[in-house]
């Protein structure tokens, strides 16, 4: 008798098919949703377009227009955008921010107006100070403006009166030294005075700036009050020395004009 082998390939299977196992990946997976996907594509655009506008709009011109140093003001805006990403860009230029740098960084200037020439462009309207006054303090001489702030140094030779503070105060560029009244009474003073023929003048102040002391060329001082109008001053004055000339005299010391209507002399 024959034996038969059966041999067993394996269980028998009934039903649907099993679909095969696929090997899982090794790693995370991301799966980003529909509004995370378009939040990353406008995030992108907006950065190129970004990029493409502070190209297009990047300051490359400044025109300055000003009675003198143009070159001075162009040099230091330019070194003012330079130091800022903004503000080398006319989309996020601050008009403001620009003419105050400038005022804080040149006491020479009075005024700064900014206007945009777009695309590229920038236009200054810039007035200066006046130089009006020299003044002498702590062994330094400055130059004032007509408003009393010291704007620089006196430049030699310089024909405008100077004003010397026996106090010795220090003074610092940009500073208010005295009021536009006291420069405008010196300057108008300065003028009126040498039809006097009293010589040489030095102007000095002491403790304060309402009292104007002139040192002359006689040998006397004239003391001022400087609350009061210049011309009248010196009228009283004109009127004190012809008196005086009439009877033979000279002060030895001083005129003293700080009183309205009367003079007093030694």
């Amino acid at each position: 008798m024959t034996e038969r082998r059966v041999r067993t390939v394996g269980r028998p299977s009934y039903g649907r098919p099993q679909p095969l196992r696929s090997r899982r990946s090794r790693g995370p997976r991301w799966n980003l949703g529909l509004i995370p996907q378009r939040f990353l594509l406008l995030l992108a655009g907006v950065i190129v377009l970004t990029f493409v506008l502070r190209q297009f709009f990047d300051i490359k011109t400044i025109e300055v227009k000003s009675a003198s140093r143009s070159g001075d003001i162009q040099t230091e805006a330019q070194k003012l955008l330079g130091a800022n990403w903004w503000q080398g860009n006319l989309l996020t230029f601050d008009n403001a921010a620009l003419a105050a740098g400038l005022l804080q960084a040149d006491p020479m200037l009075k005024t700064v107006t900014v206007h945009r020439r777009w695309p590229r462009g920038l236009s200054l309207d810039v007035t200066l100070k006046q130089p009006s006054l020299g003044w002498s303090s702590d062994n330094q001489a400055y130059l004032l403006d007509r408003d009393g702030s010291a704007i620089g140094s006196l430049p030699a030779g310089s024909s405008l009166p100077v004003v010397a503070d026996d106090s010795n105060l220090p003074v610092s560029l940009g500073q208010r030294v005295t009021t536009t009244r006291f420069v405008a009474f010196v300057t108008g003073l300065n003028q009126a005075l040498p039809g006097l023929a009293l010589g040489q003048l030095r102007y000095e102040v002491k403790d304060t700036t309402l009292d104007l002391y002139v040192s002359t060329g006689k040998g006397y001082q004239v003391i001022f009050d400087t609350s009061r109008d210049a011309n009248q001053e010196v009228s009283d004055l004109r009127t004190l020395l012809t008196f005086l000339s009439h009877q033979g005299k000279t002060p030895s010391q001083y005129i003293d004009l700080r009183i309205a209507g009367k003079a007093y002399y030694k």
